[in-house]
């Protein structure tokens, strides 16, 4: 069976688990519908934005706020390894949901990383 873009979409478009991915500048791109339903933020009200806007606030069981040096996406665009983190995220009406972030580098066909997933 031969997997078109738009097959490989509605996949992506129907997991269970919160996808997005950000550009290597850290600009939400894609943003599916069960992260909408994780976050509380629609695709529309995240797509185009910077991490730098504050949408999630990701902070580990500490409160440490995730979002300078200790960020998991951050880490995996500089190093090209994935990573994982326990933490917890903004939701939109306020309050935290738990959360088990894991982060993989996007390359292009050079394997230059271009995005994080």
């Amino acid at each position: 069976m031969i997997l078109d873009k738009l097959s490989y979409k509605a996949i992506v478009d129907n997991l269970y688990d919160g996808l997005y991915i950000v550009s290597k500048e850290r600009i939400i791109r894609y943003w599916n519908k069960a992260a909408e339903k994780i976050s509380g933020f629609s695709a529309a009200e995240v797509i185009g934005k910077t991490c730098s806007d504050r949408i999630l606030t990701h902070v580990d069981d500490e409160s440490n706020d995730m979002c300078g040096g200790l960020c998991p996406l951050v880490m995996t665009a500089n190093s090209g390894q994935t990573c994982e983190a326990e933490l917890f995220l903004h939701h939109k009406q306020g309050h935290r949901v738990p959360v088990l972030v894991r982060t993989t580098p996007l390359t292009d066909e050079n394997d230059a990383i271009i995005g994080v997933i």
